[in-house]
């Protein structure tokens, strides 16, 4: 199983937890071991919390029990709890000429809007949200998921501390979710695009 995941000891990644209080956020992290348990026989990963100075490290299974699923025989039963590091990410009028050798990169297209499925960086970790209010040209407001899948909250939120909310799995990678744009109800993909790097290279050239 190991193998066929993609955390390197001494690579970053991003984890997260269903403790009430951080659910619902990601915190960058650097790998720094793995074993499977001796007697439950899960894999899990030894991790540092970088943007926590003095945090402990602590021992975290790659998959968990999720409580927000309907049916532990479902699906959604268990939770992805670890995933590789955020791709690199660009707003459209801001895409270089050069790419960084990077596998995935995120382009957003257009100016956030209300619904878009964001990350919001605040106190050190990245709190997946949506956007319900556009309060001026540099602020939003956002809603962070009702619990028990977040915290349910709304906050203002800088633009410059949002980025665009991606998927990971083993079989997909990296994916654009989709998104309920409240006052339309539509569901549309949102306005941003996620490029293996020879599909941006190839779509520069055109």
């Amino acid at each position: 199983m190991d193998l066929l995941l993609p955390f390197k000891i001494g690579g970053l990644a991003e984890s997260k937890s269903f403790l009430t209080g951080y659910r619902g956020a990601w915190f960058r992290c650097k790998v720094h071991n793995m074993r499977v348990h001796e007697t439950a026989g899960h894999l899990e990963y030894y991790l540092e919390y970088i943007d926590y100075e003095g945090e402990k490290k602590e021992w975290v299974k790659v998959y968990e029990n999720n409580p927000t699923s309907s049916s532990q025989n479902s699906r959604d039963s268990f939770q992805l709890m670890i995933r590789p590091s955020f791709p690199q990410w660009y707003y459209g009028n801001e895409v270089p000429e050069q790419f960084q050798n990077s596998d995935i990169t995120a382009i957003v297209d257009e100016p956030w809007k209300v619904g878009d499925l964001v990350d919001w960086l605040n106190e050190g970790c990245y709190w997946s949200a949506t956007i319900t209010k556009l309060v001026d040209k540099d602020m939003v407001e956002v809603k962070l998921p009702a619990p028990p899948k977040g915290e349910g909250k709304r906050y203002n939120a800088k633009c410059n501390d949002l980025r665009p909310t991606l998927e990971w799995s083993l079989i997909e990678d990296w994916t654009a979710p989709l998104s309920k744009v409240i006052d339309r109800l539509q569901i549309l993909l949102l306005s941003f695009d996620v490029f293996r790097c020879e599909d941006i290279m190839s779509r520069c050239d055109s």
